[in-house]
């Protein structure tokens, strides 16, 4: 009886076809890996973007109603009124308790950077970082925001005029307010090329760095003041 050799119908895979296939496997591999991590760093930084134009909204919805407020005096005996008003510094009181003084809590508030970010108190974070905003009650400042590295308050006076210096405190109608948030972490496939012009005209940047940035502007009427 002959015996058919199978042998010869079972010869698999040769080394060079195994070197193939885990060479276009690891290609495969790799694209995959790539793709999925670009996707990841894309989710990140926008993920990042967000919270900074939501920390924005967030400190603007904090010092609109309390700006607005500024001068609140129904006895007329507080003497309640704008005490501060620099670029980087805005200082207020308010009668809230309607006591006929502004001394009681939350009555005296101001908005800015602490002096160990902004020594020289123009709104600026020193050497061009990003530091907390705070709101200081008489306590120091406390932090409302993160990531934010310049504001300005530009004051409308009665005149119609504006400046960010006023001599009469008394004469400020509105404060326009322009802030600058970073996000936490930087992008190494970005560079920031913007400039952001503040109401007053004023200009930031361009940083030319990799951090991207989110800026807002808005108007706050004090409509206590000047009654």
């Amino acid at each position: 009886m002959k015996l058919i050799n199978s042998a010869k119908y079972n010869n698999g895979f040769t080394l060079i076809e195994l070197l193939i296939t885990l060479l276009i496997g690891m290609i495969v591999l790799g694209s995959l890996y790539t793709t999925f991590q670009s996707q990841q760093r894309n989710y990140i930084v926008q993920d990042s973007v967000v919270e900074t134009q939501q920390n924005l909204r967030s400190v603007l919805a904090i010092m609109t109603p309390e700006l607005r407020m500024a001068g609140y005096d129904p006895t007329g005996n507080a003497n309640a009124g704008i005490v501060t008003a620099t670029a980087g510094v805005c200082e207020i009181t308010m009668d809230l308790n309607v006591d006929g003084d502004t001394e009681d809590s939350n009555e005296s508030v101001s908005f800015g950077f602490s002096s160990s970010y902004d020594s020289d108190g123009d709104g600026i974070v020193d050497g061009g970082d990003a530091a907390p905003l705070g709101r200081n009650t008489g306590a120091g400042y406390q932090p409302i925001a993160e990531n934010i590295q310049a504001i300005e308050f530009l004051y409308i006076m009665a005149d119609g005029s504006s400046t960010t210096t006023p001599s009469n405190l008394n004469d400020i109608r509105s404060i326009s307010i322009s802030i600058l948030a970073r996000t936490g972490n930087s992008d190494r496939n970005f560079t920031n090329t913007e400039t952001y012009t503040t109401a007053s005209g004023a200009t930031w940047g361009p940083f030319n760095d990799n951090y991207h940035r989110r800026f807002l502007s808005t108007t706050v009427k004090c409509r206590n003041m000047g009654l």
